[in-house]
């Protein structure tokens, strides 16, 4: 069978017009592993503040698996999706105890490790190790898709597997390291969603849906489900000298493991008529917070002193900065108490 042109032509255009990030310039894996990670859900533009002040707090593994979850979370604060920290702090120790400090080269291995997935595995492989796959982000799923004319949903299993096959081979046609950065950069700058450059791009003459004239009906995906509304109340205890209750979120779910303040989940009827069935009084305080599948409708109530029950506690105001806090949670303080906030992240 006849090689394909695209590996070798991506990792020329790559060598020419290819973005210089820095965290690109690295065969470490911890630095890969956490860009990776971060830049997941998050814009790198968005991103690149938060990458940096991560990487100076914990520099390597052994400082990462070292730091307690609450240092790792308040670390995080502002990106959102939490679970990616707790992931990160749990997969750093597992590295320092099982591997001895040392990133596994096997794909296998890696995905053993907590919240690594494929995506993860193969982008580590391939940066870090030049393991040839292809890896499939956003962009990259863009890029195949139209290269292969591709109409089905690309959310599909079976359609993204049949993408991931044939980014595999191209990569391995090619520099993987190289090659996977050349399609990331051709989604993001050339092969855009909305404005794609065609005419300057290295593969206009092999891809399938600019024959067709099809480029701005790929990809596909499948339809949306309906987007949900819930409604909360937030309410402010404090003690007799003003301190604040705060609480611990569970591990899991939403939030998990992040500080709050008490709140409770209330109808939509409730929620407009301002009715508190706690008997809490309106602190004048309304926000909307975006998570990916929902909207959290949250008003803030004023509520009566309470013993703190186990495991919450009373903090001053002046102490809010040291604990981890979900971006809504600081909403409100920010709305009662003009505490600065860190930049906020697309969701979470």
């Amino acid at each position: 069978m006849e090689s394909s042109p695209i590996g070798p032509l991506v990792v020329q255009w790559h060598a020419r017009e290819g973005r210089r990030l820095a965290w690109r310039d690295t065969f470490d894996p911890y630095r890969i592993w956490i860009a990776e990670v971060v830049f997941q859900q998050t814009r790198i533009g968005q991103g690149i503040g938060h990458y940096e002040r991560f990487m100076e707090r914990f520099p390597g593994l052994p400082a990462l698996a070292a730091a307690s979850l609450d240092e790792v979370l308040k670390a995080w604060e502002g990106l959102g999706y939490y679970s990616r920290a707790r992931n990160l702090h749990a997969a750093a120790r597992e590295l320092m105890e099982r591997y001895g400090g040392e990133f596994p080269q096997d794909y296998r291995e890696l995905l053993k490790l907590k919240g690594i997935g494929p995506y993860t595995a193969r982008a580590i492989g391939s940066f870090a190790f030049g393991n040839p796959v292809g890896v499939l982000d956003g962009n990259v799923l863009r890029v195949a898709a139209r290269l292969l004319g591709e109409h089905e949903p690309v959310d599909r299993p079976a359609v993204r597997k049949r993408l991931q096959e044939q980014a595999d081979r191209w990569a391995a046609s090619a520099d993987s390291r190289s090659f996977n950065h050349g399609m990331m950069d051709l989604g993001s700058v050339v092969c855009t969603p909305a404005k794609p450059g065609c005419l300057i791009c290295p593969l206009e003459a092999h891809c399938l849906a600019r024959k067709a004239g099809a480029v701005h009906l790929i990809p596909r995906k499948s339809p949306k489900t309906a987007r949900k509304t819930r409604y909360f109340h937030f309410y402010l205890v404090r003690d007799g000298s003003g301190g604040l209750l705060i609480r611990r979120r569970p591990d899991r779910g939403v939030w998990g493991g992040l500080w709050e303040i008490p709140n409770q989940e209330v109808s939509e009827a409730q929620w407009l008529r301002q009715e508190d069935p706690a008997g809490g009084q309106p602190a004048g305080v309304e926000l909307k917070h975006s998570f990916t599948h929902f909207d959290m409708m949250i008003r803030v109530f004023e509520a009566g002193a309470a013993a703190a029950p186990p495991g919450d506690r009373y903090i001053s105001q002046e102490n809010i900065a040291i604990f981890a806090f979900s971006k809504a949670v600081l909403n409100i303080f920010g709305a009662v108490f003009s505490v600065p906030q860190p930049p906020p992240p697309a969701y979470g």
